[in-house]
């Protein structure tokens, strides 16, 4: 992380964004190409009716090799327990990449990509005593417009928006209030990500572990 600027914000819930995350915009621009390897069927794919148009890559490890190059560089050199030190969670990366991976949000040709206002599962579902503590989402997509940015809001009134950038890397702390999403992509883009998710392990002794599932939210107001 040295020489990294880091923009931090609190409020609706702590997200950090930090630029030119990858030494190599090569590797990151190679990773983006590799996303138009993948045929149909390579993709897990959540349409409409779950309250999203988004692609993801398979698990464990399906990603292609150049995604998992930045993948894994991003796990290695992205420890949110120092950047987000007030929490005392003990954060590690999954790297099989549950939960994230390869993930695109399809418009190039009129697929109607979008993200419902949503908060992830709590517990990994290969992990149960797992809890997720941070989403860690590297930008790729060289052509983008506002409508790639994230949309975050805690679920009552405090909402704010995470912009987009090429090799810009957005990480949030994950919470049940941590709704996010993005509207509909503009006509003729894709929007492409790379995600890298942190857990931290429950005590067994722990009762109150609460194993929320994905939920969406359709009420939420930006004003």
């Amino acid at each position: 992380m040295i020489n990294k600027k880091i923009h931090r914000i609190d409020s609706p819930f702590p997200a950090v964004s930090i630029d030119n995350f990858i030494p190599s915009e090569a590797l990151v621009r190679a990773a983006a190409a590799s996303f138009d390897s993948l045929s149909p069927d390579e993709w897990v794919r959540y349409e409409s009716e779950s309250g999203q148009v988004q692609y993801c890559s398979k698990i464990p490890r399906q990603s292609t090799p150049e995604a998992l190059m930045v993948l894994d560089y991003i796990a290695t050199h992205f420890d949110p327990n120092k950047i987000f030190s007030d929490f005392n969670t003990k954060a590690f990366p999954d790297t099989t990449h549950y939960g994230g991976g390869m993930m695109l949000t399809p418009n190039s040709n009129g697929q109607g990509g979008y993200l419902g206002m949503h908060v992830d599962a709590s517990a990994h579902g290969l992990r149960p005593r797992w809890k997720r503590e941070y989403s860690a989402i590297l930008c790729i997509s060289e052509e983008y417009d506002e409508s790639f940015d994230l949309l975050i809001h805690d679920g009552d009134k405090k909402h704010a928006r995470i912009p987009y950038k090429f090799n810009r890397l957005n990480v949030f702390k994950c919470s049940k209030n941590s709704w996010h999403g993005l509207p509909e992509i503009t006509k003729g883009l894709d929007r492409k990500t790379l995600g890298v998710m942190y857990w931290s392990i429950v005590d067994p002794n722990e009762d109150d572990h609460d194993q929320v599932k994905a939920q969406f939210r359709y009420d939420l107001e930006f004003k």
